[in-house]
Formats: C-alpha cells, structure tokens, sequence
C-alpha cells in the first residue's frame, strides 16, 4: 500500500472522541552515571542527574490518542497512596479527561535505571491481583456514566494483567458497547486473552498469540501466522486482527484479506510503549472507518516512529504529519 497525505488532511482526528480503559501506571526513569562500586557490596553506584515520570500503560495509550488531536479519557483504578496524586497531575497536564477510582492497592510504578545512555535495571511496585467486585461495580457505574455523557467513536481496552480488566468487567464492557453501538478495540495480554470476544479490532504481538496457541511460529513464517489469526478469530469471532511482529513488520486479518508489511528502518533506542502507539492509532483509523490494509500500515509506521528514542514516548501530530510529509 502507498501512503495517502490526503488521509490525513484538514485535522482527521480533532472530532474523535476516544474512551481508554485499562491498567495505567507511572513510568518513572533515573538518568545518571555510574563511576564507582558501592563498598557495602560489588553493585555499582549511579548518581542521578534526573528524574523524569511519564504516563504508562493505558494512559500512555490515551496520551498517544490526546498528542495525535483527538479527544482522550481514561477510566482506570489507582492505589489509595501519593503516587495517585502524582499520577493525576501527569494527566491534568495533558489535558486527559479522567475518572480514577482509588482502591486499597498501590498505584503501578515501573522504575528503569539508566547510566548514560545503557538500561541497567528495572524495578517495579505494583499489585497485580483482579480488583474486588466492588471495586469493579464501581468503575463499570463509572464507564456507563462517561458513556451517557460523551459520545464516545471508540472504547480501547488495554490490558497489562494488572487487574483493572477481569473476566466480568470485560463482558459487561463488551456488553454496554454492542448495545449503544460503540467500536470497541483490545490490547491484550495473556491472562485475559480470550476474553475478549467480539471486538471490533483485537492486537496481540506475536509472543502472546503463540503463548496462547502453545505455539511458536516465527515473524516470516506467512503461512503460519495467517493459521493463527484465522484460529484466532474463530474463537473469538471478532471482526478485524492487528498482529505485531516487532522487527518483521505486522500482519492484520479482516474477511478473507490477509495482508503483512515490512518494519519500516529505524536506529532501535527503546521499544518500550510501542504497542500503545500501534493501537492508539489503529482505533483512530478504526473510528475513521479505514480499511484493514490502511490500519495496518499507519499503524505499523506510528509504532516505529516512537522507538528511536529511549523511554515511552507518545507520538505526537507534528511528528506524524512531518512522517508523512504533511
């Protein structure tokens, strides 16, 4: 498929309103140097210059969706802690509409460590157990309520097993979304994996799709991955298939069309938060009522712009359009 710059002319996005729900966290980053080893033990020492907290997981989905024009909201749970506080502000920031749920659990942190320009370490705060059925009462009042009251183009659903998504919120999710005609797109994880029935567009990566089939089918194998989705879609009936290949490129199944394109060539820094790109974008076009072929190759290009520079990062519209040669 050639790229198309009238696709997105005259502001595609701006009247788009996108209703992201899942499990959010804060991404937080320690930039320093490491010139010595600590005397207590053989570690190494790195003395911070900087600190940089950033939206993850679904809210970084939502700030991909608020960079790129349209209008994002983000309904998630947070820890009843100082960090809820913290993530707030980010979103405030943003200019994110929000409804957070505080819950007794701690809000999801991901610390990464990094000396110079290396990635040394990683370390996470979290709980990861399903939110209580109260808990998941509430926030699904919280869902019908931001839908009666925005008219929503499109629900994501991301998940990261961090147990905002359960089994029951899912269902009734899906549920409320066919009744008042919503689109509806997922980001899965393996815990829920099939859960997701019905959904209008469904974007594993590869790692999951096999851990999901007990398979292991490599990213040039098209006859392969072609087997999985079609067995994919059976058992989930949904409509359209976004898979993710990483370094070879993604394919998507929609009909009897399947189609692959290449990874576009770029300096690999940080493939971290790509995947929130790719579905961000793919339910744009989705809400736009793009075909399968143009989903698939915007979104695979959005997702390789964000990985050449290191940390999540969302892709915003200058850089899109300049992408583009808008």
């Amino acid at each position: 498929m050639m790229l198309n710059v009238n696709d997105f002319q005259n502001d595609a996005f701006k009247d788009l309103q996108i209703l992201v729900i899942g499990d959010a966290m804060i991404d937080r980053y320690y930039y320093g140097h490491i010139e010595r080893i600590s005397p207590e033990a053989d570690v190494p020492i790195v003395d911070v210059n900087q600190i940089d907290n950033r939206l993850g997981g679904a809210a970084n989905v939502a700030l991909n969706i608020a960079k790129l024009g349209a209008k994002a909201h983000l309904i998630t749970i947070t820890g009843e802690d100082e960090e809820r506080n913290l993530f707030s502000e980010l979103l405030e920031k943003e200019g994110i509409q929000h409804s957070l749920l505080e819950a007794p659990r701690r809000t999801t942190i991901k610390t990464r460590v990094y000396n110079d320009n290396e990635y040394v370490i990683r370390f996470d705060i979290e709980d990861t157990h399903d939110a209580a059925e109260e808990v998941q009462n509430k926030l699904l009042a919280n869902i019908k309520s931001a839908c009666e009251s925005i008219p929503f183009d499109a629900i994501i659903l991301q998940d990261y097993n961090k147990g905002v998504l359960t089994p029951k919120s899912i269902q009734a999710m899906m549920l409320y979304a066919r009744k008042n005609n919503i689109l509806v797109a997922a980001d899965p994880k393996e815990k829920n994996f099939f859960e997701y029935q019905e959904v209008d567009l469904f974007k594993p990566n590869l790692k999951e799709l096999n851990i999901a089939f007990n398979k292991a089918v490599k990213g040039q194998d098209e006859i392969g991955l072609k087997s999985l989705c079609v067995k994919l879609r059976s058992r989930l009936a949904c409509k359209n298939i976004l898979l993710t290949l990483a370094k070879d490129g993604a394919v998507a199944l929609s009909n009897d069309e399947f189609l692959k394109v290449e990874a576009h060539e770029r300096k690999v820094v940080d493939v971290s938060g790509a995947g929130d790109t790719v579905i961000a974008m793919a339910s744009l076009l989705l809400a736009l009522k793009f075909p399968i072929s143009k989903i698939l190759y915007y979104s695979n290009l959005a997702g390789g712009l964000v990985i050449e520079e290191r940390g999540v990062k969302a892709l915003d519209l200058k850089i899109w359009e300049s992408s583009l040669g808008i």
